[in-house]
């Protein structure tokens, strides 16, 4: 699959926007669905300058796709990322921030047969904030994904 060479060359261009596209393709040639995304800031600091705001953040997004043809696949990417930006208020819209984040890191998680890695416990924030009903999760270095994505399903 093509999709995972896209994915290094995002995860080399550090572009949140251009990650976040190459796996929602990813995510759709497996016939998946996107749950509401998560998003959890944490470092944000708003400095006053002149007559806008520099803002310097860090942040991770949770991204939960499932299975349009079974309730017990899916898969949860975590994108670590970061930033500073200029803009009129101290607290503009998150989304407006993705466009200035740089992606520092790909954590990629899967449950049901198909995804194998080392298993963990689902952590409950994510089965809380994502509605992961699997009490285990496969987590996955891209080399795995790949191997994964290359079987037939």
């Amino acid at each position: 699959m093509k999709k995972t060479s896209d994915i290094k060359v995002a995860l080399q261009g550090k572009s949140l926007t251009n990650l976040t596209k190459v796996l929602a393709e990813v995510a759709e040639e497996l016939a998946y669905q996107l749950k509401p995304p998560y998003t959890e800031v944490k470092r944000y600091k708003a400095s006053e300058e002149a007559d806008n705001f520099a803002i310097d953040f860090s942040a991770s997004l949770y991204l939960h796709y499932f299975s349009l043809t079974t309730n017990s696949e899916g898969l949860v990417f975590v994108v670590d990322f970061r930033g500073n930006a200029i803009a009129e208020s101290p607290s503009p819209p998150i989304h407006e921030l993705f466009y200035a984040a740089r992606v520092e890191r790909l954590r990629i998680y899967g449950y049901g047969g198909r995804w194998r890695g080392r298993t963990i416990p689902t952590n409950e924030s994510i089965a809380r904030n994502l509605e992961v009903s699997s009490n285990a999760l496969d987590q996955m270095e891209l080399s795995d994904f790949q191997a994964a994505l290359s079987q037939p399903s």
